[in-house]
């Protein structure tokens, strides 16, 4: 009873802050994480909500060589850009262009025969057997570290992928594969003439005024437009590149010659953005606002891609950040997240919390940390949102209660050290691009309301639905 009045005061109490206030005591939540984790693996991070109560709100955090990191800083959105490629040809889709039924051979011919009897739809939702072309090994992944100027076309990278033993049967699942939308890239300029970069700009950028994102030509130098971030090699992307070959980087190196490689994905893994623009996107649902009800009924057919993931046609699902199905409240989340060569991003859409979400981190192989930042939007979310269940409703406790099993474990946020200042820039922005009034200074800004306000975070921390553990490194 007493965890139920709790939780109920706090959520009123976190409902009733001004935009100011809550801007910076999500802000030192934020950054409470991003220094906890910066040194040699992440020098900057980015993060924008569009709230139901607070609007479009923006964070951002450190720099890189002595320059402080900014709002108009742009980064690689990695396989967030299969979500503008599959919006492209879903469109395409509904104007009578393609047919997703029709296989991949019908408009290719025999150019690639291992998709010959897979459609389009099946090629959209990783339904196929096709190794993805990041996995092979000595494939163009070790060739590009061994020639950074190199630009190999689709057509290579993707009988790369097929020289490769097929993966095992999906059965009802789906398998990851980037090789999928190189394929269709191709068999999208092949049917319409026009280069893939056209169309994108043409179906998804215009429309959504995505005036900072950009889809380079293949054979382009690649490199990001100014303002940029800088791309460094996180620890378990350094594994993952040495499985197919490609030595010589170690954790917190810079990947500035490398990352530019990644032009020759295209919508497979090569487009970039701004934090702005990348929470746009998000509120479009990845391209779901530009698309007829009924293509966004067949997109959102999604299949399990390893719990608690799920692909659609271009899009990601999951039933809600904390990857707990016990926990039993609302924060489903689509859109689609990206690991690039140097960076880690997420642009998602919470129809249950009208609530959509973006972050950027500075460091490859960093999914985990960038939903470890969504959850604690989410804790907030559910705190000022969701109604805690009446306490009569809840058996008397037993002895059995009392084991630890029993109890909800704090979540990392409460225990993560205070800002460590220095390196990081403090957060700035707010509703429009006004930065908040609100007082920074790297301590935590809930901290100047009083010990009562702080006592009832703390209890919300540890009473309050807290983040299951999650561990190991996924290839996005």
């Amino acid at each position: 009873m007493l965890a139920a009045w709790t939780a109920a005061l706090l959520a009123a109490r976190v409902g009733a802050e001004t935009t100011d206030e809550w801007h910076a005591r999500m802000g030192s939540l934020f950054e409470q994480e991003f220094e906890a984790v910066k040194d040699g693996k992440i020098t900057y991070m980015a993060v924008a909500v569009s709230d139901p109560k607070y609007g479009d709100q923006a964070w951002w955090f450190g720099g890189y060589d002595g320059r402080a990191a900014t709002r108009e800083d742009h980064f690689g959105i990695g396989s967030i850009s299969k979500s503008f490629g599959a919006t492209v040809a879903l469109q395409l889709a509904e104007e009578g262009v393609l047919d997703l039924e029709q296989t991949v051979g019908h408009y290719l011919g025999d150019q690639f025969p291992a998709y010959d009897n897979y459609t389009l739809k099946e090629c959209l939702g990783m339904r196929t057997r096709i190794p993805d072309a990041f996995n092979v090994k000595d494939s163009f992944v070790k060739t590009m570290f061994e020639d950074p100027s190199a630009r190999a076309s689709l057509e290579t990278i993707i009988e790369d992928a097929l020289a490769d033993p097929l993966l095992p049967p999906l059965g009802d699942s789906a398998a990851y594969s980037t090789t999928n939308y190189l394929t269709l890239e191709l068999l999208v300029e092949h049917v319409t003439g026009r280069p893939m970069r056209d169309l994108v700009a043409e179906y998804a950028l215009e429309p959504l005024g995505l005036s900072e994102t950009s889809l380079p030509p293949r054979d382009s130098s690649g490199k990001l437009a100014e303002p940029a971030s800088r791309p460094y090699a996180g620890p378990s992307c350094v594994e993952e590149l040495e499985e197919v070959g490609a030595d010589g980087v170690d954790t917190g190196w810079t990947l500035d010659e490398i990352f530019p490689v990644l032009v020759v994905t295209s919508t497979g893994g090569g487009m970039e953005s701004t934090i702005d623009d990348l929470l746009k996107w998000a509120k479009s649902g990845a391209g779901d606002a530009i698309l007829s009800p009924e293509t966004v009924a067949e997109r959102h057919e999604f299949h399990t891609m390893g719990f608690p993931r799920k692909y659609g046609l271009g899009l990601e699902g999951f039933p809600h950040t904390r990857f707990d199905p016990r926990l039993n409240v609302p924060g489903a989340w689509y859109g689609h997240s990206g690991d690039s060569f140097g960076f880690a991003t997420g642009a998602w859409k919470s129809d249950d919390y009208d609530a959509s979400f973006a972050v950027v981190v500075n460091t490859c192989s960093f999914l985990m940390f960038t939903i470890r930042i969504q959850q604690l939007y989410q804790q907030d979310l559910e705190a000022r949102l969701t109604t805690p269940a009446p306490a009569a409703t809840s058996p008397a406790p037993t002895a059995a209660a009392s084991s630890p099993t029993a109890t909800t474990p704090a979540p990392a946020a409460a225990t993560s050290p205070a800002p460590a200042g220095g390196a990081s820039s403090a957060p700035t922005g707010g509703a429009s691009s006004a930065a908040p009034t609100t007082p920074r200074g790297g301590s935590d800004a809930a901290s100047s309301r009083g010990p009562t306000l702080v006592a009832a975070l703390v209890a919300a921390a540890v009473l309050l639905l807290s983040a299951t553990a999650v561990t190991g490194t996924t290839a996005w």
